[in-house]
């Protein structure tokens, strides 16, 4: 009785979801598929739009304890220790993190990408290969770029470090000995900020954000922050580097561990019916006759065009397809990271360690800016990689402006506020730091236009083209060492802020036509235009006037920044459908009350 009747459900299941099982055509489910993704919650692509929200609210948290504690170890480091020395240590930890990316290899993006490109394909069978092809080479290159660290630290210190502007001022002495010490420090622990990106990599293959925000977010930048004021209290500048750099070791061996554990699990739970609501899956579960969304896929998948295609996916997910895949956005990762840390070292080499310690305190709000775009990014990619692989560009797209508006309302608030109250930000680093304010307004508007672009390179990657990242990211880094080395001689850290500007601008426009032009793909929806004009006069204008009326203060800019809280939060309620709003939380579980009320 109970068999009947459970048919008779899975039956009434499949008319309210036609998609949730396979077709006379043997096609595969639409929900599946991620077909129907017109974001207005009824069907597939919001459902998978919901995961996304989800998945960037975790890692927005985790964003906002690590910007907090980033921006820390900032106001610590520049009131504590003199310009030289902190100059210094910027350089130092600058030139550690483009070796660290250099080791990596760039596979933890190519992992999220194979991970989840193969569990959309259900062949999890293959990752244990693409694991031991990604594994294997970062541990080889992160030794090898260890040991190649510690024996030129004392020339690389010399090219990185101008020891002739080094005393010039700040009460303090930083030399190139004083840089080849924290780099050889630095140095050890490369390995295991090769290993920890990789499995983190690998973690957010598998769906799982939890890894990358508690351990690679939460974890590092506390411990960063910890490590600083230990070295602080020991009035040590010499173990400042490295005790800045030890977290590194415990979060690689908790991310390793984690990691383990989520493989397993999703191992031996691989669910019958992966790619429905959880509703559906529990009434086709209990009927035997019907075919299961697996099999129907895979009978899709080896008939008709659809073979050809499949079979093209599954022949590149092997050692070599990695590779190919990888070694072009490892390149690309390289670029993204040297374009991220190269004007401090540049601005240390040309004009000495206290410029570059300015203007390392005035681009803090830029990374803080990137830590909300990584959250997005982070929860994105393994969805686009999944729609991308079924084919699904309309539901891409859907993701794509939907997390463009949120970018934006999320984002612009910070530029808008740094662009108006930029020299009164920076005296939280002390006076001296307050030559800085024309960086912030340059740097500002630059990532005004780059975050209404979205999450452009990670779409473009996503797609299968990494190798027009790799060009994109080669000729973005080309464009800003050429303008660097242009302006910084004559115009010092406005020079380096406009070569930061100008390959903002490229490595964001570039990749937003080719999108435009070959997938027809663009984050410009209603609820971006909403979501633009809204935060302008929420933090732009009403901010601007309270400055003009109370002048550059702190009374000023609490209550322009309330205010504009204020006004944004009645905008967004007025407009959260069009913005989906919904979707960043409670919208998984809303959406999974729905298919059971239509299943009756």
């Amino acid at each position: 009785m109970r068999v009947r009747q459970g048919t008779d459900l899975a039956r009434s299941g499949s008319q309210a979801f036609p998609g949730a099982v396979g077709s006379r055509s043997g096609r595969p489910a639409q929900v599946a598929r991620g077909t129907s993704s017109t974001g207005n919650g009824r069907g597939g692509g919001q459902y998978k739009l919901s995961e996304v929200g989800k998945g960037s609210t975790l890692n927005l948290a985790a964003a906002g304890i690590s910007a907090l504690a980033t921006t820390a170890v900032t106001i610590v480091i520049t009131r504590q220790f003199s310009k030289p020395t902190a100059g210094a240590f910027f350089t130092a930890t600058s030139a550690f993190l483009i070796v660290a990316s250099l080791a990596g290899l760039g596979t933890n993006i190519g992992l999220t990408y194979f991970i989840a490109r193969l569990r959309s394909l259900h062949e999890e069978r293959r990752i244990p290969v693409i694991m031991r092809a990604a594994m294997t080479p970062v541990v080889v290159a992160s030794i090898a770029a260890t040991i190649l660290l510690v024996i030129f630290a004392g020339p690389l210190s010399h090219v990185l470090l101008s020891s002739h502007h080094a005393a010039a001022e700040g009460g303090g002495k930083a030399t190139p000995a004083s840089v080849a010490q924290a780099l050889r420090g630095l140095a050890l622990v490369l390995p295991f900020a090769g290993l920890l990106n990789a499995t983190l990599g690998a973690s957010r293959g598998y769906r799982d954000m939890r890894p990358s925000a508690v351990i690679g977010q939460i974890g590092v930048s506390v411990g960063r922050l910890m490590g600083v004021l230990v070295a602080v209290v020991l009035g040590s500048a010499v173990l400042l580097a490295p005790l800045w750099a030890v977290c590194y070791v415990p979060a690689a061996i908790a991310a390793w561990w984690w990691g383990r554990r989520i493989r397993d699990n999703r191992t031996r739970r691989r669910p019958a019916f992966p790619d429905v609501p959880p509703e559906v899956a529990a009434l086709l579960a209990l009927s035997k006759p019907v075919p299961s969304v697996r099999s129907s896929s895979t009978k899709y998948a080896r008939s008709g065009a659809g073979s050809r295609v499949t079979r093209r996916k599954l022949a590149s997910a092997n050692a070599r397809g990695f590779w190919a895949f990888t070694t072009p956005r490892a390149i690309a990762n390289l670029s993204s990271s040297i374009l991220q840390q190269l004007d401090i070292v540049l601005v240390a080499a040309i004009k000495g360690a206290p410029a570059a310690a300015v203007y390392t305190a005035a681009t803090r709000f830029l990374v803080l800016g990137q830590l909300g775009g990584m959250a997005f990014n982070r929860a994105s990619q393994p969805r686009f990689t999944e729609l991308f692989t079924l084919g699904d560009r309309k539901g891409a797209n859907v993701v794509y402006q939907a997390t463009t508006t949120w970018l934006v309302l999320l984002l612009w608030p910070l530029f808008l506020l740094t662009i108006v109250y930029g020299p009164l930000v920076l005296t939280v680093f002390g006076k001296s730091y307050s030559a800085g304010d024309g960086v912030m307004v340059i740097l500002g508007l630059a990532m005004l236009l780059a975050t209404v672009c979205g999450q452009v390179d990670i779409v473009l990657i996503t797609s299968g083209r990494s190798s027009w990242s790799l060009i994109n990211g080669l000729l973005t880094v080309g464009v800003n060492i050429a303008v660097d080395l242009a302006l910084i001689p004559k115009y010092g850290i406005l020079g380096a802020a406009i070569g930061w500007a100008v390959a903002i601008a490229v490595n964001n426009l570039m990749p937003l036509a080719q999108l435009a032009w070959v997938l027809h793909l663009h984050p410009f929806g209603r609820g971006t235009f909403i979501a633009c004009t809204l935060t302008a006069l929420a933090f732009g204008v009403i901010p601007l006037a309270m400055r003009s009326a109370l002048g550059n203060t702190v009374i000023a800019l609490a209550l322009g920044a309330a205010a504009g809280c204020a006004l944004q939060a009645a905008g967004m309620w007025r407009f959260r459908r069009t913005l989906q709003l919904s979707a960043m939380s409670g919208a998984i579980r809303l959406r999974r009350r729905g298919p059971a009320k239509q299943a009756h």
